[in-house]
């Protein structure tokens, strides 16, 4: 039986208030961070069907940092079905991109508006429309997008000093952000947490759990109910893994020629590859090079060439999002604060190089290994047709976890059609889901999104693909 309004209204309280004894004081001045309700978009007819709500919460000395975020409610059960923290690789691409075009949020563009200028030689459209997107996470979780690190999206800073960033500085940011939210929405203290990310999250997301992990066992911190963490095509070693997946990858899909391959596997010592010697590295920039023609983030599509302006590739969809987010009745209605930000772009290029320094690029790989002892559920995911982070290169860090396998590789059917392979693994507290979704490139949910909330569907319920 659901309790009375007047016992939740005095269950938040309680633990509105037990959450500001817990955190330290210094942490919960809050100015100007409470959230709005967004009932209308421009570009969607009417009143959105679901609840969405937008706000800043300040992190750092002085709260200097002001995050922005994205709170999408579940439309199944919001009180009960878990929240999702959800964060989007590069480092500094828009959680907009995660929302609209990994459809992992309830809404997607429609293209019809999107068309070629000959006159000019570019893709124009006018502030493009919006529709439901049938496949949206908020089916079974509560999707809270964060902007981060600062300099993403609509997140900004008061201070020109705070735009200079760390991978481990803006982890430390997002597990404070984190905690205050809890702080304003004291109803979601009690769901069971996930925290999510894609691509380059992989070096961000295993770092953010163990703080988490650690806080809660330090009790440095108030308490928080996470169980688990999802990666989709993750980066986890660049310097490894991932290069080493990419010539396994290559081999695979008939892509690299068998005397490179077996040729590169002697220079670097393969099974072990020890990648440091001089003729190995040539090996590999000369399969690198075979393979630059092709499209990094699906091997089937057509890479983007400025050659040929007219052909449509996904690059495209940039000039889509960037109307949109630049629309000023678009901002309005989002409740961004008015001159915090100029002019918008879906990935903050001058921050990757100018004000964002990679410290965790060597791997994450230890983070996993710390979260491998712990009571913590693991989903992995990757597309088979991407060499981005290639599902090759995902499987071999995965197991050098040396987890026990639960359930060995097989085929997972969505509507009588293979969708994919899996392998489960645990070792009786830590459980590890892996899984390919077939055809997708990567971020896998921008290419099979039915698949994908299927998926998720499934691991959320705790039942096997």
């Amino acid at each position: 039986m659901k309790q009375s309004n007047f016992r939740k209204q005095s269950y938040s309280v309680f633990l509105l208030v037990l959450l500001f004894k817990l955190l330290p004081l210094n942490s919960i001045n809050l100015p100007n961070s409470h959230s709005k309700l967004v009932k209308s978009l421009p570009g969607f007819p009417g009143n959105l069907p679901f609840k969405l709500h937008t706000g800043y919460i300040g992190v750092g000395k002085g709260e200097e940092v002001q995050l922005f975020y994205y709170l999408i409610e579940s439309n199944r059960d919001p009180e009960t079905d878990p929240l999702m923290l959800w964060l989007t690789g590069g480092p500094g691409c828009t959680s907009l991109s995660a929302i609209f075009f990994e459809h992992i949020g309830p809404l997607s563009f429609n293209y019809t508006g999107v068309y070629f200028n000959r006159t000019t030689s570019t893709w124009e459209t006018d502030l493009p429309a919006l529709q439901l997107n049938p496949y949206s996470w908020n089916k079974v979780v509560n999707i809270l997008f964060l902007e981060s690190p600062v300099g993403t999206g609509f997140s900004y800073s008061t201070t020109a000093e705070s735009y200079y960033t760390t991978d481990i500085k803006a982890s430390k940011q997002i597990y404070e952000f984190l905690r205050k939210f809890y702080v304003e929405h004291p109803q979601f203290v009690k769901n069971p947490l996930y925290i999510g990310g894609s691509s380059y999250c992989g070096l961000i997301v295993p770092f953010i759990m163990q703080e988490i992990v650690k806080g809660n066992e330090d009790e440095t911190g108030s308490s928080i109910n996470i169980k688990g963490y999802v990666l989709g095509s993750p980066v986890s070693d660049p310097h490894e893994s991932d290069l080493i997946g990419r010539i396994d990858f290559v081999h695979r899909v008939s892509l690299l020629s068998d005397d490179l391959y077996e040729s590169t596997k002697v220079s670097c010592s393969a099974p072990n590859w020890n990648i440091s010697n001089a003729e190995c590295e040539d090996n590999a920039q000369t399969v690198i090079d075979f393979i630059s023609p092709l499209d990094d983030d699906n091997i089937l599509e057509s890479k983007c060439n400025d050659l040929y302006p007219s052909n449509w590739c996904r690059k495209n969809f940039n000039l889509i999002i960037d109307n949109w987010a630049n629309n000023v009745q678009v901002r309005q209605a989002l409740h961004v604060r008015e001159g915090t930000v100029g002019h918008w772009t879906r990935c903050n290029l001058t921050m990757r190089t100018r004000t964002y320094n990679s410290t965790m690029m060597r791997n994450s790989f230890g983070d996993h290994q710390y979260l491998a002892n712990k009571h913590i559920r693991a989903l992995i995911y990757s597309g088979d047709q991407e060499l981005s982070a290639t599902y090759v290169g995902t499987q071999r860090w995965i197991k050098k976890l040396d987890v026990p396998i639960d359930k060995d590789w097989r085929p997972w059917v969505v509507n009588g059609q293979v969708a994919g392979y899996v392998t489960d693994y645990s070792n009786g507290h830590y459980n590890l889901t892996f899984t390919t979704v077939k055809g997708a490139g990567h971020c896998p949910s921008e290419y099979k999104p039915r698949e994908s909330l299927f998926m998720i569907q499934r691991w959320v319920a705790q039942d096997y693909l």
